[in-house]
Formats: structure tokens, sequence, C-alpha cells
């Protein structure tokens, strides 16, 4: 057996997460691309498209985009977002994961609690986090593909209160009680990016002076608080997950080491695998990187393998190889994939099979993102089935006929760097002109 053999077989050596085997150490990250109902519920589109995946020999599925709580319908800036928040909707959750367990593949969906820093606030509903802070993401922390002249900031936030965090806790529980009726294998708890979770756990965006704020315990018990309450609720055989910030890479953030030690922390109340998430929305090009697997070879996955002995998720490979040394050399466990399988759904079973030269790569040029931060349906540039799964060849609906060439000409002008630059300086004149 050569080399390349020997490292690919550790992709496809069965892993275990609480109680869950696994096929593969390749799981799907969640991505809000799953063009769901305005009203949440899943689509036929949302079940193609995962269906898509499973038959091309993902390990897992981590199903993104979707909410835990009326208040992160309600403010999610991208839209729209698949609904666990409404009883009604479990024979919709229900059908969902048969259709894809048909495939042998399970299914966890993670519970976002709320957008925090980074919700669409109305007059009526303000946004809020730990504390009263906004969001700024400079111009050149974007991803590539992303031209945002001047940088972009978001309103500032309300401090959240005591009544808050409780309702909050308590729809999310409610949430996982519900994707476990509805027959889903997991569910997975979401702290990353600038998000409400992930605002508690820095000393940079936490400024609180109650038990929510402070140190280190306090900081994370809007974590631990809320998984001992899903653990108590779902009981000890159903997986629990945790999603959260590895490293904010910012000169006043929090750093690996930190983070890694809040995981512990919620790793004793009951998880059964921690999911990194690199950078926070300060610092977006970090987790879309052109380069391969930096958080190894940066050394920010290290604090956590050490720290922890539930299986831990690592972002950011897309080639294969690069993933089988992570995980052969134990410094992951498994393998998130989610650019990739959105330019090749069968990325998995193509690497089982020895068929690596056939593999559809992403060209990293975020296509999708920037669809997706336009609330336009999400493509990809590799890939023209992305998205159009439920089509199965036939011709698209006529109001895609009116939107598809607006939405080409809106891409066109925002992908040039001079157009976006001259729409700049026209704002800032109109702005402070007396």
């Amino acid at each position: 057996m050569n080399e390349t053999n020997r490292l690919i077989g550790a992709l496809f050596e069965p892993v275990t997460i609480g109680g869950l085997t696994l096929s593969s150490r390749f799981v799907m990250g969640p991505m809000a691309v799953l063009a769901p109902r305005t009203d949440g519920r899943p689509s036929e589109q949302t079940r193609e498209f995962l269906v898509a995946r499973a038959k091309g020999g993902i390990g897992l599925i981590i199903v993104g985009g979707s909410v835990a709580t009326g208040r992160a319908f309600e403010e999610s800036p991208f839209q729209p977002v698949l609904r666990m928040d409404r009883d009604e909707y479990l024979p919709d959750l229900s059908r969902l994961a048969g259709a894809v367990h048909v495939h042998g593949t399970p299914l966890v969906a993670e519970l976002m609690v709320g957008f925090g820093r980074m919700g669409k606030p109305t007059p009526a509903r303000r946004n809020i986090s730990a504390s009263a802070n906004d969001v700024f993401i400079p111009e050149d922390r974007f991803p590539r593909g992303m031209i945002v002249p001047g940088g972009k900031r978001t309103p500032t936030a309300t401090e959240a209160t005591r009544a808050d965090i409780l309702q909050l806790q308590d729809e999310t529980v409610a949430a996982a009680v519900r994707v476990r009726k509805a027959g889903w294998d997991g569910v997975e708890v979401a702290a990353h990016m600038s998000y409400f979770s992930a605002s508690f756990l820095s000393p940079r965006t936490n400024w609180r002076t109650d038990d929510y704020g402070g140190s280190m315990q306090n900081r994370a018990r809007v974590l631990t608080d809320l998984v001992r309450s899903i653990r108590s609720a779902v009981g000890s055989g159903y997986p629990v997950g945790l999603r959260i910030i590895a490293n904010e890479h910012l000169p006043d953030g929090q750093g690996p080491a930190d983070y890694a030690a809040i995981a512990q922390l919620v790793q004793n109340a009951g998880i059964d695998y921690v999911a990194l998430s690199d950078g926070c929305y300060e610092t977006m090009n970090v987790g879309m990187s052109v380069q391969d697997g930096e958080i190894v070879s940066q050394g920010t996955a290290s604090p956590f393998k050490r720290a922890l002995s539930v299986p831990l998720l690592l972002p950011g490979f897309h080639d294969p190889l690069n993933a089988a040394r992570a995980v052969a050399e134990g410094r992951a466990d498994l393998i998130m994939l989610a650019r990739p399988l959105l330019a090749d759904p069968g990325y998995v079973n193509k690497l089982r099979t020895g068929r690596l030269v056939d593999i559809r790569a992403c060209d990293r040029d975020n296509l999708c993102l920037r669809r997706l931060m336009m609330n336009m349906p999400v493509r990809c540039s590799v890939n023209p089935e992305m998205g159009r799964e439920s089509r199965a060849g036939g011709l698209p609906p006529p109001k895609r006929w009116i939107a598809a060439p607006v939405e080409h000409a809106i891409l066109a002008a925002t992908g040039s760097q001079s157009l976006m630059k001259l729409a700049s300086k026209l704002m800032a004149r109109k702005r402070f002109t007396p």
C-alpha cells in the first residue's frame, strides 16, 4: 500500500460520536444554502440538496441555516431559513430526515439561538448581544470575491437581559426536543462567528458584570447552562455537539488556548463533539481562506485537541490529502467539508473509490457567499446543478426568468472594484453634503 492509499484509508476508518457510528471521517459542515420555503419549512429543493450529498457518501450532515428560536427567525440576516421552533413543522422535518436516512446518512441540526450583532433589527426589535457593541468588518477582512469599500459596520446591539437569555435558552431546548421527535440524529449548539452565543465568550465583546460576564466560567455560562438543559431534555444517548470560535485573530481578541478552555467547560456539561470555526465576522477572510488547512498549520487546533476528550471536527480543508494527514497525525478526528460539497456532491465517494482526479474542485471565489449575503438563491461557479437539484434537468420556474438576469447584473457590478469604489464615493458625497 503506497503512502497516498494509507493516508486516504485513515479517512474511512469508523468513528463514533455519542454512540452514533459514522462510515467516514467527512462531515458536511453547516451552510445556509438549503432554500427552504419562505415560512421556514423544508422545500423540495432542501430535500434534494441534502439527498445529493448523502448519495455522495458523506458520513454525517450538519444542517445549517436553521434557527431554534422565534427571534432568530425574525432577525436572520439571510432569508429564508429552516425553522426548528414550530411544533407544526414536525411532520416536514421528519419527512426530510427520512429522505436522507434512506442513504444511510445521519442528520444533525445546528441550533441557532440568535444572530446577535449580525441580526437584522427593526424599530420595534433591536439586536441583543452579551454587551452593547457592534461589528466592524474592515475592507481588507472580507473573503476573496467580496468588495466592500470602507468596510461594513452593524448597528450597535442592546445588552441582553437575564430574561432574554433564559427565554432563548428555553426555546432552544424545546427545539432540540422537537428535532429529536422528528427523527434527526443529533443537535449542534451554535457559538461561532459574531452571533449571539459567541458574543459572551470573549472579553473583547462581553463587558458584563453579572454572572454571565467576567471570569471564564461566567462567560461560558450561556453555553454550559444551555447544554446541561438540552442534555437533561434529550437524554444521555442523544448526540449534542458544539460549534465554537477557534481564534478571533484580533489584537484584543481571544485566542485558541482560552477558547479551548471554554470548550472543555462545555464538554463537561455534556457535549459529544466540538466543531471549530476559525475567525469571526471581523476576520471573515480567515474562515474563508484560500490556503488549505491553516487551522492545523498555524497551530490553532492544537490546544483543542489537548483539552478535549470528545471528537474534534476541523474546517478549512479542500485538498483530501491534507485532510487525510490531519486525521492520520491525530490533529483532527473528523473533517468538515462545506464549499467543496457545493462544487462536488460526490467528493467523498470519488475519494473512496480512488478517483481523486475526478473531484470537481471549488475555485474559492466565493460566488456562493456573495449570493447568500445578498439574499439571492445560492449557486456555485463550478457546479451549475448546485441550488437546482430539485429541477432534475427541467426548466426554471417563471419567476427565475425575471430574477436571474437582475441578479447577474448586480453580481457583476458588485464584483467590480472600480464600480464599487465609485458607488462608495457617491454615497459618501451624498451623506456629507450640507
